[in-house]
C-alpha cells in the first residue's frame, strides 16, 4: 500500500520545488563596506564605485591622493583647474544642481562635512544614490579620509602609500620645529579684508603648530570666527598669516584695518602669504602649506627640504 503512494509524493515535491524556482527569493546584495562618514552617518556600499561624482573640491583631492581620479564622472564648479580634472564635466554644488548630478548616473557622491548641506544626505538617500561625507575638520580626519576612499574606491594600497608618505613629511617638519623654544603667536586670515579665521579643532591649526607657530584663535569654539579688530590688537600677534595674494599685503592690511599699525606682526614685517590652493581646501596639499609657514618664519630652523613644487 505504501509503493504506490511513492510516485505520487515525488510529483507533488517537484510541483513545489517547480513553484519555487518561479518566483526565488533574491540573495542579500553583498556589502563591500560600510562606513561611519564625516557627519556620524551609517554608510552602507553594497558595490564598488564605478562612476563617483565630487561636489566639494576637498572631496576632488581626496580622491586623487586615494588614486582613484579615474573613477570621477564629474567635479564641482569650484574645483582648482588642474590638468588631471580638465576632461571631466562640472557641476553646481553651490546651489547644488542635481537634475544635472542626477544626469550623471553616479553610483556614489562625495561630498564634504565642511563645505555641503548636511540636509542634501537625505535627497541623495531618497534617489537612491548614497553619498559620503568626507570629513576634514583635523588633519586626523583628512587622513581617514584618504584611507577610507582608497578602500571603496579599490585603492587601499595606494591610498596607505600616499598617507605614510604624508605622515612622513609631517614628522619629518614637526622634528625641526620641535626644536623651538618660545613659538611665536599667530593668527590666520582667509582675507585682507573681514577677518574670516580658523578655531579650535580646525586642520588649519594643525598646520600651523606643525609649522612652529602658537595660534591665538584656538580659544574659539567655532570652527570659523570673525576676528574684530579689537580682539586682534588685545592679543597682538606676532606673526599674520593668511591668503592674500598680493604684493602689498601690509598695506592693504592696514586699509581694511588702519588700527593694526601698532601690531607686532606689522612693525615687524612678519606677514606669511600661503598659496589658497595648499591650505583652504583640507587635503594631501596641507602639508605643503605646513612647510611653507615654517620656512618663512623659522629660515633658521626649516632648510628647504621639500620643494613647493613637490
Amino acid at each position: 500500500m505504501i509503493r504506490p503512494l511513492l510516485p505520487t509524493i515525488g510529483v507533488a515535491l517537484l510541483t513545489v520545488l517547480a513553484g519555487c524556482t518561479k518566483n526565488p527569493v533574491p540573495p542579500p546584495p553583498e556589502t563591500l563596506a560600510t562606513v561611519t562618514d564625516g557627519l556620524g552617518r551609517t554608510v552602507v556600499i553594497n558595490r564598488a564605485p564605478q562612476r563617483v561624482v565630487s561636489i566639494a573640491p576637498g572631496a576632488t583631492h581626496i580622491v586623487r591622493a586615494a588614486g582613484s581620479l579615474e573613477r570621477l564622472v564629474a567635479v564641482t564648479t569650484a574645483d582648482y583647474k588642474a590638468d588631471d580634472l580638465t576632461h571631466l564635466p562640472r557641476v553646481s554644488a553651490l546651489p547644488l544642481d542635481l537634475e544635472a548630478i542626477v544626469a550623471l548616473n553616479p553610483d556614489l557622491v562625495l561630498a564634504s562635512d565642511q563645505v555641503n548641506d548636511p540636509s542634501h544626505a537625505r535627497m541623495f538617500e531618497s534617489l537612491d544614490i548614497p553619498i559620503m561625507y568626507l570629513g576634514s575638520d583635523t588633519w586626523e580626519d583628512i587622513r581617514e579620509s584618504i584611507l577610507m576612499t582608497g578602500t571603496i574606491l579599490g585603492s587601499a594600497e595606494y591610498a596607505r602609500a600616499t598617507t605614510d608618505s604624508l605622515q612622513t613629511q609631517r614628522d619629518q617638519l614637526v622634528s625641526l620645529t620641535d626644536s623651538i623654544e618660545e613659538a611665536p603667536t599667530a593668527i590666520f586670515l582667509v582675507s585682507p579684508m573681514r577677518s574670516y579665521s580658523f578655531g579650535r579643532g580646525s586642520y588649519v591649526l594643525d598646520l600651523m603648530r606643525w609649522a612652529g607657530l602658537d595660534p591665538l584663535t584656538e580659544i574659539f569654539d567655532t570652527p570659523a570666527p570673525v576676528l574684530d579688530d579689537e580682539w586682534v590688537l588685545l592679543n597682538n600677534p606676532d606673526v599674520i598669516v593668511g591668503t592674500f595674494s598680493g604684493s602689498d599685503v601690509i598695506d592693504e592690511l592696514l586699509s581694511n584695518h588702519p588700527t593694526w599699525q601698532s601690531l607686532d606682526a606689522i612693525r615687524s614685517g612678519r606677514i606669511v602669504d600661503v598659496p589658497a590652493s595648499l591650505i583652504l581646501t583640507p587635503g594631501p596639499n596641507n602639508i605643503r602649506a605646513a612647510w611653507h609657514m615654517a620656512r618663512a618664519v623659522h629660515p633658521e630652523h626649516v632648510r628647504p627640504a621639500m620643494n613647493e613644487s613637490e
